[in-house]
């Protein structure tokens, strides 16, 4: 069973001293007034790591600072040297098959130099850039971890790996690369020898849970999407696939039913999402929606090809790739080339599906979406969910197949098919459970239903924000149920504020990201100068901004001021002459990625 071979010693909590020549972590959760056996040295000046053996050296008490914290998310070198980060506070979820699943809600980046007077000027300044994108990232919330469970993997995976081989392993080494965010800043640590109860694996995504009770009989719906961190980032500057085969904005979503009876029975059913599976780019420019670009040398049969090569050895089964974009316009370069290549690839455990959202559902008609679940309804079925049954492996059931979404950004169309498709599959599991009478629909239990809706929304509210800036489009219809006048108004904000992020932020948010998960390390000799470039360092980019800035002030300075149509029409004129120039050259005014470029 999965319960009874995940058990693990990973510590809960710690406390941290913090002596000038080095840190202490002695573990507190032992339970019972037991005193910790051993305690994790790091030495501030060496960066040597150890585990001390207590019994034989107490923590000096001396001079030391002592704070309590939830544990440590890593270490990572930073221009005045190395640095400790660690978890100060966390909140409880909830339980997940009786395993605690907790939130990071507050984190302390500490360096190991309590002064920076070894360093320069420019080594200061770059350092507290370096040290403000690791607390950017952090700020943007939505890391998980739970100390007994793996929660990097789905519950179908661990029952089918489950060997007693695998319970040796710590946490860490057991978890799936793909989806632990902290990864790179457990590197050094993990190398030290007896120090794997002091890895802890973080997940990104979103983990929502809550009860309801059904026809008398009460279950629990809990929601885990893992972010994976290959090609992570954001929205126009992570799209498609990479050389391996990795899609941006790639999320792997478990939702799963829990039921006492008092034997405890489980079900979860899987969907991906992922940028469309292809090498193609659109990069921000300052229009509304750049054209995505697609360079006729490209091997894109290859990438499509790695793509689900990848996603057979991850999930095994059948796969539909259900594309969602326009069949018209700007997307229809890109989803018919998707079109294409899959017809090409013709991949025997693959099967193309399109759906045409935006016009099948156009003037709010959002009922027209049963329309893709009665295409996908037989595979819906014929793919079914995993049960681990309380009596016997045999009796248990796998997740057949796999639904992998796909919008232009894999957000908001994405949402609401999802969605869909988990309400389907989740009537079907409540049936097989007893829960639900054979003619009842998830949708028949208004208390069930609202519950579901919620925890799909905020789901794709939090992936939106992870990797948009802001929350979902079409939420409403995600948590209501149907297209509000009053929900369309909440999009225009939302969209608004994803144009300025993305042509204005989103740079910087990349660079944060890269260089929390590694793809770019801090070299103290080699600082990168683009780092403090900014749109003004260019002549003509300068003079144009400020000749806008000053044209708009004149016009409206005339308009308030000075009775002269002429000249009011005459600044209003080389305003607009300059705003032309900032638009034509777009690409130069965007806030770009400055540490690593594709």
């Amino acid at each position: 069973m999965v319960d009874s071979l995940l058990s693990t010693d990973i510590y809960e909590s710690f406390n941290l001293y913090s002596h000038p020549e080095k840190f202490f972590l002695e573990p507190t959760d032992l339970g019972g007034g037991a005193a910790s056996k051993h305690y994790l040295e790091i030495d501030r000046h060496t960066n040597v790591m150890r585990i001390v053996d207590s019994r034989k050296q107490r923590v000096p008490i001396a001079d030391t600072d002592i704070k309590f914290i939830y544990g440590i998310l890593g270490t990572i070198k930073l221009v005045s040297g190395y640095a400790l980060i660690v978890i100060t506070k966390a909140s409880f979820i909830g339980q997940v098959n009786n395993h605690n699943i907790w939130t990071i809600q507050d984190t302390e980046i500490i360096p190991y130099k309590k002064t920076t007077l070894h360093l320069t000027e420019k080594q200061i300044r770059y350092n507290r850039m370096f040290t403000d994108m690791l607390t950017h990232v952090l700020s943007i919330g939505g890391f998980y971890y739970s100390t007994t469970l793996d929660i990097s993997r789905t519950f179908q995976w661990l029952q089918e790996n489950a060997v007693p081989l695998f319970k040796t392993r710590s946490m860490l080494d057991r978890s799936s690369e793909r989806f632990v965010w902290n990864g790179h800043l457990l590197s050094q640590i993990r190398q030290v020898p007896g120090a794997e109860r002091y890895t802890l694996p973080v997940i990104h995504g979103f983990i929502g849970q809550n009860r309801v009770n059904v026809n008398g009989k009460e279950i629990k719906l809990t929601i885990i999407s893992r972010r994976s961190i290959y090609r992570a980032g954001v929205r126009f500057y992570k799209r498609g696939v990479d050389a391996e085969g990795h899609a941006a904005n790639y999320v792997e979503t478990e939702q799963i039913v829990e039921y006492d009876t008092p034997d405890k029975h489980l079900t979860s059913f899987v969907q991906l999402r992922g940028s469309i599976p292809l090498l193609w780019a659109q990069k921000p420019n300052l229009r509304w929606q750049p054209m995505p670009t697609i360079k006729p040398t490209d091997d894109q049969l290859a990438a499509f090809t790695r793509t689900f090569g990848w996603h057979k050895q991850h999930y095994g089964g059948k796969h539909v790739i259900v594309n969602l974009v326009n069949q018209k316009g700007r997307e229809k370069k890109v989803g018919g080339e998707l079109e294409r290549i899959a017809r090409q690839a013709n991949i025997d455990f693959v099967r193309y599906h399109q759906f045409d959202f935006h016009k099948e559902c156009h003037a709010m008609q959002w009922h027209r979406i049963d329309l893709l679940r009665e295409q996908l309804s037989q595979e819906i079925s014929q793919f079914g969910y995993f049960y681990l049954s309380p009596n016997s492996i045999e009796s248990s059931r796998f997740q057949q197949g796999f639904f992998r979404t796909n919008c232009m950004d894999c957000l908001d169309r994405t949402n609401v098919v999802q969605s869909m498709l988990a309400r389907e599959s989740l009537t079907e599991q409540l049936r097989m459970l007893g829960i639900l009478y054979p003619e009842q629909k998830v949708q028949d239990i208004p208390l069930l239903e609202n519950l579901f809706k919620h925890l799909w929304a905020d789901n794709g509210d939090e992936c939106s924000r992870q990797y948009a800036g802001t929350g979902a489009l079409k939420a409403d219809f995600t948590r209501l149920g149907k297209r509000t006048y009053l929900g369309a108004m909440n999009d225009g904000v939302n969209a608004v504020s994803r144009y300025v992020r993305n042509n204005f932020g989103d740079g910087y948010r990349q660079d944060a990201i890269d260089l929390f998960l590694g793809n770019f390390l801090v070299d103290s000799s080699d600082l990168p100068n683009s780092l403090e470039t900014s749109i003004l360092s260019t002549d003509q980019n300068g003079l144009a901004l400020i000749a806008a800035l000053f044209a708009m002030s004149m016009t409206i300075l005339c308009l308030l001021v000075a009775d002269n149509a002429t000249a009011t029409l005459f600044w209003l004129i080389i305003f607009f002459v300059c705003m032309m120039f900032i638009f034509l050259n777009g690409e130069e005014f965007v806030n770009t990625p400055k540490l690593k470029l594709d």
